[in-house]
């Protein structure tokens, strides 16, 4: 069995993993938080869980895997690219570790070392203003650069790569989740009670506070999360630029 065959079948469990943690568990996220939202509003408390099986859990797991897959690709189009004006002003952690002046992260002399590596690194390819650039328009191709050369060099890297994409996605989909909760919450009560009817619930607001709280957690989460996978490519960069100059020279050769 060749080594390429290994690699590819050790890979399907990462996979499916990260599908578990991106969005399988998102999915379900939600489907709680509108089965919450429901028994808040028609106080029936949580007895619809007593009613679960394997049948309804597998109709379930499909449609959480659908939820999730909508939060992903929502976040992405949002928070990623940032769609939303809040977002407008905010550098990535791959941006700030490397080219932002006022980010202390990492000390001078380490970010200049940093900087001066990855220049020379790409100029072959991409010339002597590459970083620059990426300075001069806020953005962080350098990274994305270096992260795939990384991932197809070391399949270590690819591997643990899988895991912080997904913690990631994870952390992502849970703050927007959260965050609009006040909004499911709505539009539950719009769907479930007479607007005559409507009436002020402490229980309610208390649930709704916490989403928020929950969702800027997640959200606080998210950053973390970005920054730990920056710091591990860039880490794993500067550590390996020995070993990544000889296998461009074999290539060569």
């Amino acid at each position: 069995m060749s080594t390429e065959t290994v690699s590819k079948g050790a890979g399907i469990i990462p996979d499916f993993f990260h599908d578990i943690i991106a969005y399988i568990i998102p999915g379900y996220t939600s489907i709680i938080v509108i089965l919450v939202n429901y028994s808040i509003i028609t106080r029936t408390g949580l007895n619809f869980f007593k009613d679960l099986n394997f049948s309804s859990l597998s109709v379930l797991f499909i449609i959480a895997y659908v939820i999730g897959r909508f939060l992903e690709q929502f976040g992405k189009e949002t928070i990623h690219n940032k769609k939303l004006p809040y977002f407008h002003g905010m550098n990535s952690p791959k941006y700030s570790l490397v080219l932002d002046d006022d980010d202390k992260t990492y000390s001078t002399v380490f970010k200049d070392k940093l900087k001066t590596k990855i220049s020379e690194w790409s100029t072959k390819s991409l010339g002597e203003n590459f970083i620059d650039q990426c300075k001069s328009e806020n953005k962080d191709d350098y990274f994305n650069l270096i992260q795939f050369y990384l991932r197809e060099r070391f399949p270590a890297v690819a591997l643990y790569e899988k895991k912080q994409n997904a913690n990631i996605v994870l952390s992502r989909s849970l703050s927007i989740l959260f965050i609009l909760n006040f909004v499911i919450h709505l539009i539950c009560v719009l769907a479930l009670t007479n607007f005559k009817n409507i009436e002020f619930s402490t229980i309610g607001c208390i649930w709704i506070v916490t989403s928020i709280l929950l969702g800027i957690f997640f959200f606080l989460r998210f950053r973390q999360n970005q920054k730990y996978h920056a710091m591990y490519i860039f880490e794993n960069f500067l550590a390996t630029k020995k070993l990544l100059k000889k296998s461009d020279t074999d290539d060569d050769d």
